[in-house]
């Protein structure tokens, strides 16, 4: 049987390879149900590099790899610590001091054997990034994503990018798909479809649907009749509308067409939309970002500071800020002040983002890591609106009320895999999550996925004390 360039044995023909065999419909069925053949097509024929293998970058692999592209790319420099254990869930102990794409990369392989894959673990180049039609960075300096930016838009046609960063209870995304991306839809919904109540003949004429339901459509939409009687002329043609009420709008001169007797059905027609994205030196001084709690309308502005922040320090220390330190988010919160000035409208909130953002949790990685591989697939399909151009989360309710237990001295690494959970919620709360008793009913994607995350956490894992999970 076929390999596919990993040691893995193929089930068939290898994604975007043009074997007569083409994308096995059996195996994607329910993601060709949602993206369509052509935008699986086009998947089918991207590479993607995911450089970062800590809990982030391989939640996007592994995402990835199982969507269906021809190839992924797994890179890291750095090598595997007992800490990386806590959110890599393919590491093991065995793994600590080997290269972190080299530990992972044949248990990745298996997870798709179309997908043709392969490691590399020197710094990134040009050459490399320029091989690829996607790139994502996570655990990333700011001088490599701006240098892997400017070698994203210098290619023709552009290679898109994007950066993803977990912190704590903190999240970053960033997408620069190029100068003229082109989104062939928009929503991926089915076209909107109305029957024709009346036309009127005018300069500005109006349109009337039927009043059993509201006809859907917004103002830019594009349009074509059918089955008109009388205003025949008007059928198969295209109109942009300008929507004037849930049953009413104007598609432009119709003077010229003969009088409307009856009958007729409107269909939008899908048009594909050009989005013009900033680069990365742009995008850092015109923050525009996508909200995901408009509760927290500030946050996001703030999050951008912390992040910038957090670069600034990382190029003066050789660690991150200690978990829960008061000094050291104290010194935190001055470099804020000094780099940003009037930015730092919540001195606690940047307080806060010192003292966590040295964890690291699994279900943090879980959840952005699919928001980034869905940025991922609609960068190589074309289907749906990418993200306009940041996004930053924070779940800042995970913690308590009462923080006062979180010290420094209790958040302290101790050389284990759960030291990045310790560093947010502290070493009290990691054994009272060992000693619970949990039962999981379903053992599905999404089941999987829960045990996946529990046995990452340590949820029932002192067995001495009569934890289990099931």
């Amino acid at each position: 049987m076929a390999q596919n360039g990993n040691g893995v044995t193929s089930n068939g023909t290898e994604n975007g390879s043009g074997g007569k065999g083409g994308i096995d419909e059996g195996l994607y069925s329910r993601q060709l149900f949602v993206l369509g053949k052509e935008a699986m097509e086009r998947m089918s024929r991207s590479s993607v590099l995911v450089s970062g293998l800590k809990g982030l970058g391989i939640e996007v692999a592994k995402n990835v790899i199982l969507s269906g592209v021809k190839s992924v790319t797994l890179h890291d420099t750095e090598s595997v610590t007992m800490a990386d254990l806590g959110a890599q869930f393919f590491l093991r102990e065995s793994d600590v001091g080997t290269n972190r794409a080299v530990a992972s990369f044949q248990r990745a392989a298996e997870l798709n054997s179309y997908v043709s894959m392969r490691h590399e673990t020197g710094q990134l180049t040009e050459e490399m990034v320029k091989e690829h039609s996607v790139v994502v960075l996570t655990n990333s300096s700011l001088e490599e994503q701006l240098r892997v930016n400017e070698w994203c838009r210098s290619a023709s046609p552009s290679i898109a990018m994007i950066v993803a960063d977990v912190r704590g209870l903190y999240a970053q995304i960033f997408t620069d798909l190029g100068p003229k991306f082109t989104v062939v839809d928009t929503t991926g919904e089915n076209p909107v479809t109305a029957m024709v109540a009346s036309i009127t003949k005018e300069e500005t004429a109006v349109v009337t649907t039927l009043d059993e339901a509201r006809h859907g459509l917004e103002d830019g939409d594009v349009v074509m009749f059918s089955e008109v009687k009388g205003m025949e002329e008007i059928n198969t043609k295209e109109f942009p509308v300008k929507v004037l009420g849930p049953y009413t709008f104007s598609i432009g001169d119709t003077t010229g067409f003969s009088q409307y007797e009856r009958g007729g059905v409107v269909l939008q027609v899908k048009q594909p939309k050009v989005v013009s994205f900033k680069p990365l030196p742009l995008a850092l001084k015109e923050m525009e970002c996508v909200f995901t709690d408009f509760a927290k309308f500030m946050s996001p502005q703030l999050l951008h500071v912390c992040y910038q922040t957090l670069h600034s320090w990382n190029s003066t220390h050789s660690s991150l800020p200690k978990p829960w330190s008061e000094a050291d988010s104290a010194e935190f919160l001055a470099l804020a002040k000094e780099k940003h000035g009037e930015e730092v409208s919540d001195e606690a909130f940047v307080t806060q983002f010192a003292k966590v953002c040295g964890g690291e949790l699994s279900p943090m990685c879980a959840a952005m890591g699919g928001v980034v591989a869905q940025e991922v697939m609609k960068a190589c399909s074309g289907k749906f609106m990418p993200i306009f151009q940041w996004l930053y989360f924070d779940a800042l309710e995970c913690l308590p009320e009462d923080c006062s237990a979180l010290t420094e001295e209790n958040c302290a690494p101790s050389n284990t895999r759960y030291d990045g959970q310790v560093a947010v919620f502290g070493k009290d709360f990691q054994q009272k999550l060992a000693k619970q008793k949990w039962f999981v009913v379903g053992a599905g994607a999404i089941g999987c996925e829960l045990l996946k995350n529990f046995a990452l956490i340590g949820l029932g894992c002192n067995q001495a004390e009569g934890a289990r999970s099931r």
